[in-house]
């Protein structure tokens, strides 16, 4: 608090009276103030105004011109932020090509040779893992899956376009067997990766692949509605902390008898050299289900994080 209070240059006290002031009653003036303290960009300074009085800044926050802004900032599809350069994924699968009119279409610059040696030798790394894991690019994009992953989707029917080895979030949104997997699919599931959607259309409107995704939510009147009405009361009731995979609880319904109705934590492992070439990869540590009278002090055997081979 006197950190925040110097850089507004008013006392520790004063600064302590505006936290305590329901924040929908704060003045404009005293919102562009905490955007400048904090050194908020345009997005962060966006999502603050939209958090605290649903609604966008009147006036542009840092010199720029003013404009509609997710409240979200860029996201890559599970972590805190896009790469700048280009992306194009690496493809050791066959998978059909994106339904995006390719002159609409950001056509990512290719890698060198060094690069693709690097993924393959990460795509064998990524199989000696017993978890389930999966790589994917900006436009979630699946690059590779482990074995453990398939294991994981095993069930699913065939699908033209929303395969779990082909398009991570076309599959969590129009495949009509990924409830069977994803438990509390709507909540849990769809609406993170629809925030994550937003963000990234404002990061990359002229992105061909984002583009089509978009307008098949458009064709979908539920899935419609979800993104345009839905996601921001979701949005303001969680908060940006929830749109990210990385460290997020949520339910499974594994395949395995010896899993049945699982948990599994997200985690974000994505090295630095796949990160700034636009790659995510999400690993799912499972977790025996803990109902909610499950006590939480009591003790768990060595079988609680015991991780479930491809086989």
């Amino acid at each position: 608090m006197a950190e925040v209070a110097a850089r507004l240059d008013i006392s520790t006290r004063t600064y302590g009276n505006w936290e305590r002031t329901p924040v929908e009653e704060w003045t404009d003036d005293r919102l562009y103030a905490l955007v400048k303290a904090l050194e908020m960009t345009d997005q962060q300074g966006g999502w603050l105004f939209r958090l605290a009085v649903d609604r966008e800044p009147p006036e542009p926050l840092n010199g720029a011109p003013a404009r509609a802004t997710s409240p979200l900032g860029p996201a890559r599809p599970s972590g805190p932020a896009f790469p700048s350069g280009p992306v194009r994924p690496y493809a050791p699968m066959q998978r059909p090509a994106p339904s995006a009119d390719p002159s609409t279409s950001v056509d990512p610059a290719p890698h060198d040779p060094g690069t693709l040696s690097y993924l393959h030798d990460y795509a064998a790394m990524m199989d000696a893992v017993p978890l389930p894991s999966v790589l994917f690019d900006r436009r979630w994009d699946v690059t590779h899956v482990n074995p453990a992953f398939q294991a994981l989707f095993q069930g699913m029917r065939q699908h033209p376009t929303a395969m779990p080895d082909q398009n991570f979030l076309r599959f969590v949104l129009f495949h009509p067997d990924a409830g069977a997997v994803l438990g509390d699919r709507e909540t849990s599931w769809c609406l993170p990766l629809l925030a994550q959607l937003e963000s990234a259309l404002e990061r990359y409107e002229g992105d061909g692949v984002l583009q089509a995704i978009r307008s098949d939510i458009a064709d979908d009147p539920i899935m419609d509605a979800a993104y345009r009405c839905g996601l921001p009361h979701w949005m303001r009731a969680t908060g940006a902390a929830a749109v990210h995979h990385d460290g997020a609880v949520r339910p499974l319904h594994h395949p395995d008898p010896r899993w049945g109705r699982a948990e599994c934590r997200i985690v974000d492992e994505t090295p630095a050299t796949l990160e700034d070439r636009g790659y995510t990869r999400m690993t799912l540590v499972l977790r025996e289900h803990r109902s909610a009278g499950t006590t939480p002090n009591a003790p768990r055997g060595k079988s609680h994080l015991r991780a479930v081979s491809g086989s």
